[in-house]
C-alpha cells in the first residue's frame, strides 16, 4: 500500500502491474542451483496490517546458520563469476586505469603544516601525508598497512592534528568494522606511533577529536563496554566524550568524561546519540554536538575552553533538533562569533551568527541570507568566511570578508564540484579539492587578495584521456510532472541506436549528504570505451535543490525516489541510448531502496541490477546497529504513519512469487555496521525464491570489508565482477560463462 500523503500513482505506474502479470519469463541463462535458504515465516501485526517475513531467522545475532549460508553463497558466486572468460581481461584494464592517478583529500591545516590522505596507485589503502608549507615537499607519516592485520586489513578513517601540528590523532579500524575502531596518535616529526591506543571509537570517516591548547590533551568519543544483558546492537549506544592526555591512561581507562550520555544530569541525552567535542583553532570555546544520521544536529552546546581543561564543564545549549542546524556543514568560528548553517524558514539554507559569550540562537543575526543556490558548507579563514554553494550539482564559491555585508563570488577554473573547502582561522585563503565527471581531481589554492585560484601541484592530472567522452545534462519529466536531472556520460562518437550497454546509478537520500555531485572516476573508461553509457539520476531525496528536494523523497514521500529513478531509466530507453535488454541499475546503502523498489515496480525495464550493501527490509531497519539514528530519515514502525511509509518503501515486502525479475548481483561485507549483512541475505533469499525469469540472483560476500572501502585489490575485483556480471546479462559474447 502507499503511505498517507504520498504522491498519487500515475496511470503509467499502475500499468506496470499489468506488465508484471503479462510478461513472460526471460530465457534461462543460468540453471545450476545456489544454496537455498530455510523458510521459517514470522508474522507481525502492525496496527492491524499483518506482514509475513519468511527469513527472520537470519537476523539473530551470532547466527551460525547464516554464516554457513553466506559462505555457501560466496563460494557459489565466486565459482559462477570465475567462469566468465573476459573477466580477467576486464580486471586488467581496470587495474591499468587505476594506475593513472592519485587522490589527495581531507586536507587539514595546523600551524604551518598541511595534512591529508593520499590514495596512490599500487597502494592497498590511503596513507597520511604532511607538508610543512604549501610549496614544501610531502612526507609520509602514517601507513595503515604497517599495523598488525589480525582482524582484517587496516584503514584510517579520519585524523586531526594538534594546534601546533606536532601530533596527529587518527581513527583506525580493521576489516571494515568502523564501530570497533581505535584512536592512535602519531608523532609527526618522527612519523611514529605513540603507545596511546584508545579502543571502541568510531574509526570511520565521521569520527573526530578536539585538541586543547596544551597540544597534549584532546577530547574524543568512545563507546562504553556492553554491560551484562545489553544486546550487541547497543554497542554504539551511550557514547561519551572523554579527555585524554598523551602518555597517561594509555588504553583510556581513567579518562574523564566531559560530555555525553549520563555525564551531566541536567542534560538529557538519549542513548542513541553520538556525542562529539570540537575545539576550533584559535578559539577560546569548545563546541559539543549530539549527532545522528539526520540532516539536522540533535543538539549544539558551547562552553569556555578553560572549563574543558579542568574536566568540570558547564555546557550551554545553543540549539536543539527543531532549530534545524545542518549536520553536514561546519560550525565555523571567528573570534567570539559562531557561524552555523540553518534550514529553518530557509529550505535552501542561510548562515546565522551567534555570540559565543552569550549564545542565544533566537538573537542570532543573519550573516548570509537564503538565495537562489543551496548553501552547502562554510569555512572560516583569517580574511573572511567562505561559502560553498550547490547549484543543482555543480559548485559555486563565495567569500564574505569580515566586517562586510556582501559575499562576493570567487571565479572557478571549470564547471565542476568542490568536494571540500579547507581553511584555517589563522591563515588567509583556502584550499579547494575540485573535479568534474571529465576533469580529474585538482587541489586549488584561493588567492586571498586577487580572489582567483591556482593549482597547488599537489596532485598530478590523471594520465587518461576523457576528451572523447561527452557529458550530457538532461531533464526528465517524472510521474507527477516534476523535472528530474539526469547526468549522462557517453562516447562522443556513439550513435543512439538503442543498443548500448547502459548502467544508471541512483541514491536519493539524506539531503545534502546524499547529493550526487559530479566526480571523476578514471575507471569508467573501461565501461565507456566499450560503447557503454553511464548515467547518474538525481531523484528527490537528495539535496540538489535544497531541503524541499530532500523532503520530496523521504518517509511518506520516499516512493518518489524510486519513481524518479524509473523515469530516468525510461528516458534512456525512449531516447535510444539503450533498450531494456541492455539496461542495468545500481545503488548502494540507502540506494538499496531504489534498486529493490525499481525492480519490484518495473522488472521489465531492466536486464540486471547491482545492489551494494542495500537497505532492503525497511520494516526491520531500526533493529540494526545504526537503525535508531536513521529513524529521522526513514521513519519508525512505532507510529501508524511511520509503518505505512516504511512498508510502502520496503522492497523486500513487495517481491512477489512468480514474477520474472531481472538478474541481480547483491553485495555485502560481513563487518558492515551500517547495513548489516542480513539485509542483503534476506533480499537474496527472497529474490531467489520468487523470480521465474531464469536469470541469476547472486550474493557476493566479502569477509574482510564493511560498508564501503576495502583495499585497492578488493575494489578492482569488485568492479570487474560487477561489470562482467552485467555484460554477461547483456549478451556480450566475451562474457558468457563457460561450462
Amino acid at each position: 500500500m502507499l503511505p498517507s500523503g504520498a504522491t498519487a500513482i500515475s496511470a503509467f505506474l499502475i500499468a506496470a502491474f499489468c506488465i508484471l502479470a503479462c510478461s513472460s519469463p526471460s530465457v534461462a541463462q543460468h540453471t545450476s542451483a545456489s544454496p537455498k535458504a530455510r523458510i521459517a515465516p514470522v508474522e507481525d501485526d502492525y496496527f492491524g496490517t499483518r506482514v509475513a517475513d519468511p527469513y527472520r531467522w537470519m537476523e539473530a545475532p551470532g547466527n551460525a546458520e547464516l554464516q554457513g549460508w553466506l559462505k555457501g553463497q560466496a563460494r557459489y558466486t565466486n565459482e559462477v563469476l570465475g567462469r566468465i572468460p573476459a573477466r580477467g581481461e576486464l580486471k586488467a584494464r581496470i587495474h591499468e586505469l587505476n594506475q593513472s592517478s592519485s587522490d589527495v583529500y581531507a586536507i587539514v591545516q595546523a600551524d604551518k603544516r598541511y595534512f591529508y590522505f593520499r590514495a596512490d596507485p599500487g597502494r592497498s589503502v590511503p596513507r597520511i601525508m604532511v607538508r610543512d608549507g604549501i610549496a614544501a615537499p610531502e612526507r609520509l607519516i602514517f601507513d595503515p598497512e604497517t599495523l598488525p592485520q589480525e582482524s582484517g586489513h587496516a584503514e584510517a578513517g579520519w585524523f586531526l592534528p594538534s594546534r601546533d601540528g606536532r601530533y596527529l590523532a587518527v581513527g583506525v579500524y580493521f576489516g571494515g568494522a568502523e564501530e570497533a575502531g581505535h584512536l592512535r596518535v602519531i608523532d609527526v616529526d618522527h612519523a611514529s606511533l605513540l603507545d596511546d591506543d584508545l579502543p571502541r571509537i568510531w574509526g570511520g570517516d565521521e569520527g573526530s577529536a578536539g585538541w586543547l591548547p596544551d597540544n597534549r590533551t584532546f577530547a574524543y568519543m568512545q563507546f562504553p563496554p556492553l554491560a551484562p544483558g545489553q544486546p550487541q546492537k547497543e554497542r554504539i549506544f551511550r557514547s561519551r566524550a572523554l579527555l585524554h592526555t598523551l602518555g597517561r591512561n594509555l588504553k583510556g581507562e581513567g579518562d574523564i568524561p566531559v560530555f555525553g550520555f549520563g555525564v551531566d544530569p541536567a542534560i538529557d541525552i538519549p542513548k542513541e546519540y553520538m556525542n562529539y567535542i570540537s575545539v576550533p583553532p584559535d578559539s577560546d570555546y569548545a563546541i559539543a554536538v549530539n549527532w545522528t544520521v539526520d540532516v539536522d544536529l540533535a543538539g549544539v552546546f558551547v562552553a569556555p575552553l578553560a572549563q574543558l581543561a579542568t574536566g568540570r564543564v558547564h555546557w550551554i545549549r545553543v540549539a536543539r533538533a527543531d532549530d534545524q542546524i545542518q549536520a553536514n556543514a561546519n560550525l565555523a568560528v571567528h573570534g567570539r562569533d559562531l557561524y552555523v548553517v540553518s534550514r529553518k524558514d530557509a529550505p535552501r539554507f542561510r548562515v546565522l551568527r551567534v555570540d559565543l559569550a552569550a549564545p542565544d540562537l533566537h538573537r542570532a543575526e543573519i550573516a548570509i541570507a537564503q538565495g537562489g543556490t543551496v548553501i552547502e558548507n562554510i569555512a572560516a579563514a583569517a580574511e573572511g568566511l567562505y561559502i560553498l554553494d550547490l547549484d543543482g550539482g555543480p559548485s559555486r564559491l563565495r567569500r564574505l570578508r569580515w566586517g562586510e555585508s556582501l559575499a562576493r563570488e570567487i571565479p572557478l577554473p571549470f564547471v565542476g564540484a568542490i568536494r571540500a573547502v579547507s581553511t584555517h582561522p589563522g591563515s588567509s585563503g583556502a584550499l579547494l579539492r575540485m573535479r568534474s565527471r571529465t576533469h580529474s581531481n585538482v587541489v586549488l589554492r584561493v588567492d586571498p587578495d586577487a580572489g582567483g585560484s591556482a593549482d597547488t601541484g599537489w596532485q598530478a592530472p590523471a594520465n587518461v584521456d576523457f576528451t572523447g567522452i561527452d557529458e550530457r545534462e538532461v531533464t526528465v519529466v517524472g510521474h507527477d510532472g516534476t523535472r528530474i536531472p539526469l547526468s549522462v556520460l557517453v562516447r562522443k562518437d556513439v550513435q543512439l541506436d538503442g543498443n548500448h550497454p547502459t548502467l544508471i546509478d541512483s541514491y536519493g537520500a539524506y539531503g545534502i549528504f546524499g547529493t550526487a555531485k559530479p566526480y571523476f572516476d578514471p575507471l569508467l573508461l573501461a565501461w565507456l570505451e566499450r560503447g557503454g553509457v553511464f548515467a547518474v539520476a538525481h531523484p528527490r531525496g537528495g539535496g540538489e535543490f535544497g531541503e524541499d528536494w530532500h523532503r520530496g523523497g523521504m518517509q511518506q514521500t520516499k516512493l518518489n525516489t524510486v519513481f524518479d529513478t524509473i523515469a530516468c531509466a525510461q528516458y534512456l530507453v525512449d531516447h535510444r541510448y539503450t533498450s531494456a535488454g541492455k539496461l542495468a541499475l545500481q545503488g548502494a546503502s540507502a540506494g538499496g531502496l531504489v534498486v529493490g523498489g525499481a525492480i519490484a515496480w518495473r522488472p521489465d525495464l531492466f536486464a540486471a541490477a547491482i545492489d551494494h550493501a542495500g537497505l532492503s527490509d525497511a520494516l526491520r531497519a531500526e533493529t540494526e546497529l545504526t537503525g535508531p539514528v536513521n529513524i529521522p530519515e526513514f521513519g519508525t514502525t512505532h507510529t501508524v504513519e511511520g509503518f505505512h511509509a516504511l512498508y510502502a518503501m520496503s522492497p523486500y515486502q513487495h517481491l512477489r512469487d512468480g514474477v520474472a525479475y531481472p538478474a541481480v548481483l547483491l553485495e555485502t561485507g560481513v563487518n558492515d555496521p551500517r547495513v548489516e549483512a542480513w539485509q542483503m541475505a534476506k533480499m537474496t533469499a527472497r529474490l531467489q525464491a520468487a523470480s521465474t525469469s531464469g536469470r541469476p540472483v547472486l550474493l557476493r560476500v566479502d569477509f574482510d570489508t564493511g560498508h564501503f572501502a576495502g583495499t585497492t585489490e578488493q575494489t578492482e575485483q569488485l568492479l570487474a565482477d560487477e561489470w562482467s556480471f552485467l555484460l554477461w546479462q547483456f549478451g556480450d559474447p566475451k562474457f558468457q560463462p563457460v561450462p
